[in-house]
């Protein structure tokens, strides 16, 4: 078997999610398009129709009938079975990819180590000596879970090779994690294995243990200056005890705001005369002023339950200024700079790109979501037109640096689960501009969401991100359906270089205005259009939608398809929401443009 089989381990089992739904996390937005279908007497709980396909509906991620081999064969390591050299180098991929930006860890040791390390799990007869002191148990989980990750790296998502090194040893993981005794050691372990579940798509698993890492933290006294001292008296140990701790502090910050579940540090537990990494580590130097710009913008976020989500002006200004320091505290070998095509100026290593894209994006992120409440409806855009530009804009610019990246490079492929959550956060912001301001927006923006609906035909279809863009636009697919792309039981099919709807079998072609024009005028209505693979008879609201998203190809047409119905006018939603509520005339058109914004806020 190759170690980059790509075939999905555990019979395509879903990663699990938080049962709580909070305003940062994409599944938020799902909660809410469900009770707005719900009031529009649309239910997505309801079952398939009788005689309905089931292959109609979203599936899984296909996996192979046949039996999975065993995760490990008895008395035979995997680690045995990969030859010296090649564990060797996905440690080496790992130091690359992930401690270049989480420092936690001296891989490099484990390098050196890796001889021995094979050696400690060999229980044959005539294995070679080992030197028991230079090696442990807790050396040989960091080794396996840093080769898997660096298998999940390089194959673009979990596979079988990666799924034997962890599997056997969860149980070791979890045994260290409850221990009464907390050391480094078990603090660097539950750091890999929450990396390890990140960038295999286990974004839950990944918060979960580094609250557990988090926790040891504070056990040890990480945080304070007086216990770091005591309890490590030699530099060089106090220094890694420092990186260990803040990339614990950093990564807290990354995780809770991709499940929109809380912090588990705290800044105001932590000793402002706490040491930070020297100047070796500038990258960690710069997130870790990130995370407390991420503090404040969590305290400022208006909260789950609350009616209006507009911040107060003046705690919008301060955090964009405080941002806008941040992003120019950045040195100067990391700043993202765009050279022009002559320049002969040295292009950046692919290490420092990387980094360097990173730090731009996370600037452009925490201003995006200081600023998101300005395009969440079209009294918002109206009262501040110059902010919602401003927030359009900066997801303009991202959108630009993810597509210069993915031309340009491997790096975004390569980490796929970190540059998507940036991809996706621009293109809600994008949604909700077209949705509430489309004469300000639709063509401005057009362009850049061309550009991002191309990055999404990349997207891995059991992936993350495809799963939280498919239920973000799931329930919003009937409901443009009916106020502006209703009719008969034809299909269409969408040609997205330029924006033209092939319809049926006579070819058709008509642009979205043409067929906005036809709705306002009474005319016949144009038909509806084929979403993921779904009839234009089926009714979607009617669906029982699976976990998995339908395939990229299908899932950026209906991006587009989205895109040009919000387009079509100003007052599309207001009075696309009342005919389809049944013509309430008491329900205000502000209530359901905010709930249709909220299908966007846990991209954000």
């Amino acid at each position: 078997m190759s170690i980059h089989d790509t075939s999905s381990p555990q019979g395509g089992q879903e990663p699990k999610q938080p049962q709580f739904v909070g305003p940062t996390r994409s599944a938020f937005s799902l909660k809410v398009a469900e009770t707005t279908l719900t009031r529009m007497g649309i239910s997505t709980q309801t079952p398939l129709p009788s005689g309905t396909s089931e292959s109609l509906a979203p599936t899984r991620y296909p996996t192979p009938e046949q039996s999975e081999p065993a995760l490990s064969v008895p008395g035979t390591d995997i680690l045995l079975t990969m030859p010296l050299d090649e564990v060797e180098r996905l440690l080496e991929v790992f130091q690359e990819e992930v401690e270049t930006v989480y420092p936690f860890l001296d891989t490099g040791e484990l390098v050196s180590k890796a001889a021995d390390i094979r050696a400690f799990v060999d229980d044959s007869p005539d294995r070679p000596a080992v030197n028991s002191s230079s090696v442990d148990l807790k050396d040989v989980i960091l080794a396996k879970v840093a080769i898997a990750t660096s298998i999940v790296v390089e194959a673009h998502g979990k596979n079988h090779a990666s799924n034997k090194l962890v599997e056997p040893i969860k149980h070791l993981i979890y045994q260290l994690s409850i221990d009464a005794q907390a050391d480094l050691k078990v603090i660097q372990i539950m750091t890999m294995i929450s990396i390890y579940y990140f960038f295999s798509d286990e974004e839950l698993l990944a918060w979960r243990n580094i609250g557990i890492a988090a926790r040891a933290a504070l056990e040890m006294g990480l945080h304070q200056n007086l216990s770091l001292v005591e309890n490590f008296p030699d530099p060089r140990d106090r220094s890694l005890a420092v990186r260990v701790f803040w990339c614990v502090y950093v990564l807290d910050r990354r995780w809770s705001f991709g499940t929109s579940l809380s912090f588990a540090l705290f800044d105001r537990d932590i000793d402002p005369n706490l040491p930070e990494p020297s100047d070796d580590f500038p990258y960690l130097r710069c997130l870790i002023g990130y995370g407390r710009l991420c503090s404040k913008a969590w305290d400022a976020l208006p909260p789950f339950s609350a009616q209006s989500q507009t911040i107060p002006k003046d705690t919008v200004a301060f955090l964009d200024f405080t941002a806008q320091n941040w992003s120019k505290s950045i040195p100067e070998d990391l700043q993202l700079r765009h050279l022009p095509q002559d320049s002969t100026s040295a292009p950046p290593s692919r290490a420092s790109r990387r980094l360097q894209a990173l730090l731009y994006l996370r600037g452009n992120h925490i201003r995006t979501l200081i600023h998101r409440h300005h395009v969440i409806s079209s009294a918002s855009i109206e009262a501040e037109p110059q902010k919602a530009r401003l927030v359009v804009d900066i997801a303009i610019d991202s959108i630009s640096v993810l597509v210069h990246l993915s031309e340009t490079s491997d790096i975004y492929m390569r980490q796929q689960s970190a540059f998507n959550y940036f991809l996706l956060s621009a293109v809600a912001v994008l949604f909700l501009a077209v949705c509430h301001g489309s004469r300000m927006f639709a063509e401005p923006c057009r362009d850049s969401f061309l550009s991002a609906v191309e990055l999404v035909k990349g997207f891995s279809r059991q992936g993350t991100a495809s799963r939280r863009l498919w239920k973000s636009i799931r329930g919003l697919l009937p409901l443009a359906q009916r106020m502006g792309l209703r009719g008969d039981e034809s299909t269409i099919r969408r040609d997205i270089n330029d924006g033209q709807l092939l319809v049926g079998s006579t070819g058709r072609m008509l642009g979205v205005e043409s067929m906005a024009d036809g709705q306002r005028s009474g005319s016949a209505a144009v038909p509806g259009p084929e979403f993921g693979g779904l009839s234009s008879t089926q009714n979607l609201g009617t669906m029982e939608f699976g976990a998995a998203a339908p395939d990229a190809f299908s899932l950026s047409n209906d991006l587009m398809f989205l895109f040009d119905a919000f387009g079509q006018t100003d007052d599309t939603w207001a009075n696309g929401l009342q005919d389809y509520m049944g013509g309430n005339e008491q329900q205000p058109a502000i209530m359901g443009e905010e709930e249709i914004s909220r299908h966007f806020w846990g991209l954000i």
